[in-house]
């Protein structure tokens, strides 16, 4: 594993870490806002949620640049599609005209701008709510889809280290047991070379006497 490989596995944790923290803290912010309003959320906002928790917990275990991390693949490709579900989730709720839609200005547009305080749900129109929490939303959206590419990158970039460190484990062992079993053909040199010594000797005896 390369200086380069690392780096970019610190920056590639980093982006997931701060991507599902601001899915989080904004998604979070929204169910609070519906608590407080004795509302209910949809399950697809739940599930955006989860998966930010989730991803949450793991880019900090998967953050130092540790043989483990580049091989949890499966987690890496996993959590991708997790995070490619819940943008598509939460784009269908808004697909009809973003942040015009009914969805929006009735539910997340109505309790972030926290108009049940003084309007009824069932009195409250587009006009009304505006573009209130519409930033908000987008962000949501935007580092959904971001935070599942970079777990994608990840797993990536992981079989791409396991490819080549595994090469790389693979010649170095091969190396030490061609380096610890001599051939055969040098096993032959070193026994004829012990036996040819005390040979030489006995014929240097003979001559001289």
């Amino acid at each position: 594993m390369g200086t380069a490989s690392k780096t970019c596995s610190v920056i590639l944790r980093l982006s997931e870490l701060i991507s599902a923290a601001v899915v989080a803290g904004i998604v979070g912010r929204y169910l609070y806002l519906l608590s407080s309003a004795n509302a209910h959320a949809s399950s697809r906002i739940i599930y955006a949620v989860v998966i930010a928790g989730i991803a949450i917990l793991a880019s900090l275990i998967l953050l130092p640049p540790l043989k483990y991390s580049f091989y949890c693949l499966g987690l890496d490709f996993t959590l991708f599609i997790c995070w490619m579900v819940a943008f598509g989730l939460l784009c269908n709720l808004t697909i009809s005209g973003g942040c015009g839609s009914f969805w929006y200005w009735n539910s997340w547009g109505y309790y972030w701008g926290r108009y049940w305080y003084t309007i009824p749900q069932s009195s409250i129109t587009q006009s009304v709510v505006g573009r209130a929490g519409c930033s908000e939303w987008r962000a949501t959206l935007a580092f959904s889809f971001i935070g599942g590419w970079c777990w994608l990158l990840s797993g990536f970039l992981g079989i791409y280290v396991c490819v080549n460190y595994s090469g790389d484990q693979s010649s170095s062992s091969s190396g030490m047991d061609h380096a610890s079993n001599p051939s055969r053909i040098t096993r032959w040199r070193q026994k004829v070379g012990r036996g040819a010594a005390p040979n030489s000797e006995a014929t240097t005896a003979r001559s001289q006497v």
